[in-house]
């Protein structure tokens, strides 16, 4: 997926996104959204974790899915 892709996607919604750790072989899925245009683009895109309360950045090439 590209930046543009995921924005759109998670633009004021929440969804789960799944994605591939950069420091190990496991598969991660959090529930987030993004409420704040501050990116245009980048290599990682800053979510908001829905269930943790904070921000966490993913590396664009490491998404699999978003559901």
């Amino acid at each position: 997926m590209t930046f543009p892709e995921i924005h759109r996607a998670l633009w004021k919604k929440e969804r789960v996104v799944t994605y591939k750790s950069l420091t190990s072989n496991k598969t991660h899925s959090v529930k987030c959204t993004i409420t704040k245009n501050f990116q245009s683009t980048s290599d990682k895109i800053i979510v908001w974790d829905v269930d943790n309360n904070k921000s966490v950045d993913i590396e664009v090439s490491t998404v699999q899915r978003i559901e």
